[in-house]
């Protein structure tokens, strides 16, 4: 049931982020920037869920996620910079900034799946 809980979490956030335009404002093309959110969310709720069920330790998933998350973005980053810097003629970092976005998207819902995975054990091994 506690799975159920963090796979909705995971979804909410997703759309609101999405419908709010949070990646725009991290630096993601007005054009694209929900678009990335609502691709990437649900790959990212499916990678969470295999993650949980690996049954891996709770810190080695968050541990995974934060990796994952910070490397996507700074893909994402890098493409952004190269993109504006080639005047918008650098096809492949405009693709590694698209793609970087996508990958952002993904590991931040792995972060958060596996974020609420481990407050809702937490919380029921306490009581």
């Amino acid at each position: 049931m506690h799975i159920i809980l963090a796979t909705a979490l995971t979804a909410l956030v997703a759309l609101i982020a999405g419908i709010t335009g949070i990646a725009t404002q991290l630096g993601a093309h007005p054009w694209w920037a929900s678009q990335v959110v609502m691709v990437g969310a649900p790959i990212g709720i499916v990678l969470g869920l295999a993650l949980w069920a690996l049954r891996l330790n709770r810190v080695l998933r968050l541990c995974i996620a934060v990796i994952a998350l910070a490397a996507a973005f700074g893909v994402a980053k890098y493409g952004q910079i190269g993109f504006a810097n080639s005047y918008a003629e650098d096809q492949l970092a405009g693709k590694l900034w698209y793609m970087g976005w996508i990958a952002t998207s993904v590991a931040g819902s792995v972060l958060l799946m596996a974020a609420a995975r481990s407050r809702t054990r937490v919380s029921r091994e306490a009581s």
